[in-house]
C-alpha cells in the first residue's frame, strides 16, 4: 500500500511537470561568453581612454577635470595627415620623443617612461625591458591605426 503522503507528493510532481511536458522541449539559453579584448585595445583602454575616450574621439572622463585641454580626436589622425596614418609621429609622441603643441607643456604622460618604470618595478633590470616597452607602444599605435575613421564612412 502506498502511503497517502507519497501519493500526494507524486500527484504534485506530476501536476508540476505536466505544463512543462506540454510545452515541448525547452531551448536552453545560450551560455554567456566572455568578452575578449585584444591586447592593443586593452592597452588603449588602460592608458588612453580616460582622456581620449573609449572610442578615441576625445570624450574621456578626465576632460571634465582638465578644463580647457582638448585631448583631440584620435580617430582623425590619418584624415588630418592627408589620409595617411602618421605611424612614426604617433609612436614618437607616445614614447615621449616628440611633444604635441596642443598638449601644452607635456600634459600627456610619456608612456614610454611609465611603461619602463612598470617593467623595472615588476621584473627588475632586464635586457628585455626596452623590447617589452616598445611592444606596448606598438600595441597602442596599432590600435590607433585600427580606429581611424575612413573617409567613405564620413560621407555616408
Amino acid at each position: 500500500m502506498i502511503a497517502p503522503r507519497t501519493t500526494r507528493a507524486a500527484a504534485l510532481l506530476a501536476a508540476l511537470g505536466a505544463p512543462a511536458a506540454a510545452q515541448g522541449p525547452q531551448e536552453r539559453p545560450e551560455p554567456m561568453r566572455p568578452v575578449v579584448v585584444e591586447p592593443s585595445a586593452r592597452e588603449y583602454l588602460n592608458s588612453c581612454a580616460s582622456c581620449h575616450g573609449a572610442d578615441g574621439t576625445g570624450a574621456g572622463f578626465l576632460t571634465r577635470v582638465f578644463r580647457g585641454v582638448d585631448p583631440g580626436d584620435l580617430t582623425q589622425l590619418a584624415a588630418r595627415n592627408g589620409g595617411v596614418f602618421p605611424l612614426e609621429h604617433v609612436f614618437a609622441v607616445i614614447d615621449g620623443r616628440e611633444e604635441v603643441a596642443a598638449h601644452g607643456p607635456r600634459r600627456m604622460p610619456v608612456w614610454g617612461e611609465r611603461y619602463m618604470i612598470e617593467e623595472l618595478t615588476e621584473r627588475g633590470p632586464d635586457e628585455l625591458n626596452s623590447l617589452r616597452v616598445r611592444n606596448r607602444v606598438y600595441a597602442l599605435v596599432h590600435y590607433l591605426q585600427s580606429i581611424q575613421e575612413r573617409e567613405d564612412a564620413a560621407t555616408d
